[in-house]
């Protein structure tokens, strides 16, 4: 691969209007449901207009970086490649369109039967064909270098081995000795998109070892870890050690739900090491970033199981179905509240670690003008972490803070499905911006930010119960 080119990699994407803000968007998965709750979420950040921005931009325009997995991953790889003036054709020609009979009628037909009878073509191939159809044409990662604009997408797949997440990005490509520059956007979104025994895998060769790239120096240190202290950090330095040194000669990919329903792995650890770039920690310790607005979007399902008012013996089918959704569906609980949480915690510790350092007697010999602004270095370090501590907003949109009983259990039925009726689809917009509004952390987040929209701005929660209550009228 040629290094000398560039690269999708954040150093090349353009800087926001909002430097000292840096505003993270992870959609989870979940079919057209989940594609559609981030669409209307992405719309909703569209009506929210920020003094310090020009009169065309909005906060959607300052998204830094969109984490997806799976539906979510249609979404979020379509409005990277063609921003907020996007979102109508994703809604027109996706979301609203019949993705079952589609792939269904590309499978059947003869020629598609034909087509799958023939080692060159797998089921997966149908859906980074529809996608192709619908959104991207073909179009590669080398058109986002093109672009040059935030944010800068990150799709999860899962490596079915492994059980880890498999992040498309150009550090974990590197490890294959391959250019990301080169995939295809609708293969990427298929991998991460490919729920298991309905759709065969997404298969990478691995090309390592290549003298283009050397074995990254963070792999040994992550090795080192103990893993008792840190599981996620040795489990990934394993797997990458893995796909560096060509013992793995293929990857096979599927729905990066399995690993991690909400896309929120590669952002967090984004934020809390010096692993792979881009290094947030460094500008945080600098305070060059002052505040944090993360939202994640989750359009987890919890539909109820008529197995459990059976003693019968629950079929193969029902088994594997149940073992797969499930174990996804559950890779989301709680994980908000849990990111909030370590994501405080990791900034506290770095502040309290820059405190003992500052408190370390001075090194023989070492000038005291030396000590003073090595102390007083330290300590504003300390002070900037505590900020951001105290200044990140998490805005989760989630079905579980639909307060009304009814209404939450109707929009957790909505099915895990390529296509919905419209009227869901109108249900499931308003109440993505609804919830996105209503959410404990908005006002923090539009304190930050010094917005203030007008009442009236977006759909309640009420609004959004009342169309869903309709349909079932």
């Amino acid at each position: 691969m040629a290094v000398d080119q560039p690269r999708y990699e954040w150093k090349t994407l353009q800087q926001s209007d909002l430097p000292d803000t840096l505003v993270i968007f992870t959609a989870s998965g979940g079919g057209t449901r989940a594609a559609a709750l981030a669409m209307s979420v992405l719309s909703a950040m569209d009506k929210v207009k920020v003094p310090a921005l020009p009169l065309d931009k909005t906060l959607v325009d300052n998204i830094d970086i969109i984490s997806s997995v799976s539906g979510g991953s249609v979404t979020a790889a379509y409005f990277a490649l063609k921003g907020k003036h996007g979102l109508p054709r994703l809604e027109s020609d996706f979301v609203r369109r019949d993705g079952i009979s589609a792939l269904l009628g590309a499978g059947l037909n003869p020629v598609g039967l034909a087509a799958l009878a023939t080692p060159s073509k797998e089921r997966i191939d149908l859906l980074v064909d529809y996608l192709d159809r619908q959104l991207f044409a073909g179009e590669t990662f080398q058109a986002l270098i093109e672009r040059r604009k935030r944010p800068l997408l990150i799709l999860n797949a899962a490596d079915m081995v492994e059980s880890t997440p498999f992040p498309f990005t150009q550090y974990t490509m590197d490890l294959l000795c391959s250019d990301l520059a080169r995939m295809r956007l609708s293969t990427a979104v298929a991998a991460s998109a490919a729920f298991p025994v309905a759709l065969s895998p997404v298969t990478l060769k691995n090309y390592s070892k290549c003298d283009a790239v050397p074995t990254p120096g963070w792999i040994r240190e992550s090795l080192k870890t103990r893993w008792d202290i840190n599981p996620p950090r040795v489990v990934w330095g394993r797997t990458a050690e893995a796909y560096a040194s060509g013992s793995k000669k293929y990857i096979h990919l599927l729905d990066g739900g399995i690993a991690d329903n909400l896309g929120v792995s590669e952002p967090y650890r984004l934020l809390t090491t010096t692993e792979v770039q881009p290094r947030f920690m460094q500008p945080i310790a600098d305070g060059h970033i002052k505040k944090i607005i993360f939202v994640m979007v989750n359009a987890r399902s919890f539909s109820p199981s008529k197995l459990d008012d059976s003693q019968a013996t629950p079929g193969m089918i029902d088994m594997l179905l149940a073992s797969v959704g499930s174990a996804i569906d559950r890779a989301t609980f709680g994980t908000a509240e849990r990111i909030r949480t370590l994501l405080t915690a990791q900034f506290r510790a770095a502040a309290e670690a820059a405190e003992a350092a500052a408190a370390k007697p001075p090194q023989a010999g070492e000038a005291p003008d030396v000590v003073r602004l090595r102390r007083e270095l330290l300590l504003q370090q300390a002070r900037n972490f505590r900020a951001i501590a105290a200044n990140a907003a998490f805005i989760a949109v989630d079905f579980d803070a639909i307060e009304d009983e009814r209404c939450r259990k109707e929009f957790h039925n909505i099915a895990t499905t390529w296509t919905l009726p419209q009227e869901q689809i109108d249900a499931l917009k308003a109440m993505g911006e609804a919830l996105f509004a209503y959410n404990r952390d908005f006002g923090k987040a539009m304190q930050a930010l010094g917005a203030q929209p007008p009442p009236g701005t977006f759909a309640t929660v009420d609004r959004a119960c009342a169309m869903l209550g309709r349909q079932r009228g």
